[in-house]
């Protein structure tokens, strides 16, 4: 008897490169197939290829980023950005779109040109790429052609360039990012990071969020406890650089530019999967979204569906009932206070030394900085209010310059 594994990749549809896994077990002559989706794309995706279909699997370790909603389809996506390039055009102000460097920021730039060909890009509005990582990003795109869809590739022989616009411009330094917030009129500003929880976004952020005519379009998941999420979920004021900023911009979610297929899609990819006996595990997802998409996958189909626990391990061994192992006390371990009260001790030492070397880095760097120190103080102040004065700070409220 002989034991192997085979590997075999396939297009995940989700960005440039990504893939899903096939993978054949052989042991002591039986063998399983275990599939790994990875991000399943959203179908018609600017760009890449659809996902692969796959058919066969005794396992499949399934995303579920959107396993409780479905997305807006392309042509309303589309709608809801130029609506939102209208709005804060009208209005002289800018739009602001916090986006992922890779895929993301390229499917956007490619529907801007879209808008522009339609007429519904004004001509006169600037639209700068705000991150260096982005801008490399899409060098890479315009550098690997050949794996983009047959939409694309159809534009390309016409000498059609969707990464581009006449318009575009490029704010790679730190002071070209720092000089857009002082430009007046309208913009398109389409910066990292996606989610709005680190980079210069904040920036762009704290410069328009309060603004009536402004724009600030979500246009990717927005994890619990991000910014992003914060802004998505209504809150009326969001902390920036140790200011309250109200938010008084129009907030736009458009899912539909979503680089993960969304509920219907993903049962949609689901569905061509054969074998009535296969295990499914629900990965890449909130609880939440994931016992919905549960649900539904045991409804339509009568899989076995499991959402596995923190640190659980399952055995897999092909004609045997799943073993299943949970781990409580290593998903829980004991929190080892003295090492962690005296890392922080030492770190805070470090940084008292180096304050001559901190202070003659840029802006920027300095108040992401000081922003991520601020909200540790925060922190530890909500744990322990009554330690009057521990990580206290003294609340600005942000006023127009």
């Amino acid at each position: 008897m002989r034991n192997s594994i085979k590997v075999n990749f396939k297009d995940a549809g989700h960005i440039l490169g990504a893939s899903l896994i096939e993978l054949w077990v052989e042991e002591s002559g039986l063998q399983s197939k275990l599939v790994f989706s990875g991000d399943v794309g959203r179908p018609a995706q600017l760009l890449v290829e659809d996902a692969s279909t796959v058919r066969a699997a005794n396992y499949l370790f399934l995303e579920s980023t959107y396993g409780d909603r479905n997305h807006k389809n392309e042509e309303d996506s589309l709608n809801e950005l130029a609506e939102a390039i209208a709005y804060s055009y009208a209005r002289g102000e800018k739009v602001i779109i916090p986006a992922f460097a890779v895929e993301r920021t390229q499917e956007i730039i490619y529907s801007l040109h879209l808008l522009a060909k339609e007429g519904r890009l004004p001509e006169d509005v600037p639209v700068y790429l705000d991150s260096p990582l982005a801008i490399q990003a899409t060098e890479i795109f315009r550098n690997y052609t050949e794996y983009f869809d047959e939409a694309t590739k159809k534009l390309l022989r016409k000498g059609e360039d969707p990464l581009s616009l006449p318009q575009l411009r490029f704010a790679e330094t730190t002071e070209e990012s720092m000089a857009i917030n002082h430009l007046s009129g309208p913009a398109v500003v389409i910066s990292a990071s996606g989610m709005a929880d680190a980079g210069r976004i904040r920036h762009h952020l704290r410069h328009n969020l309060w603004r009536e005519g402004a724009s600030i379009v979500f246009v990717g998941f927005q994890a619990q406890g991000t910014t992003g999420r914060k802004i998505v979920d209504g809150m009326k004021r969001v902390h920036l650089f140790q200011e309250e900023i109200a938010v008084k911009a129009r907030v736009f979610t458009i899912n539909g530019f979503s680089a993960h297929a969304g509920q219907g899609q993903i049962l949609e990819w689901l569905s061509h999967f054969q074998n009535p006996n296969m295990q499914v595990f629900l990965v890449h997802g909130e609880f939440s979204a994931q016992q919905v998409l549960a649900d539904l996958i045991q409804e339509r189909f009568g899989l076995k569906v499991l959402i596995p626990d923190y640190l659980e391990e399952a055995t897999l061994k092909a004609g045997q009932e799943l073993k299943r192992a949970v781990h409580p006390e290593k998903a829980a371990p004991p929190i080892e206070w003295t090492y962690l009260l005296s890392d922080m001790e030492s770190n805070l030492a470090a940084l008292r030394d180096r304050k001559s070397r901190l202070e003659s880095k840029a802006w920027m760097e300095q108040a992401e900085l000081k922003d991520r120190i601020l909200e540790l103080n925060r922190n530890l102040q909500k744990s322990f209010p009554k330690f009057e004065g521990l990580g206290k700070t003294t609340k600005k409220a942000f006023t127009p310059p």
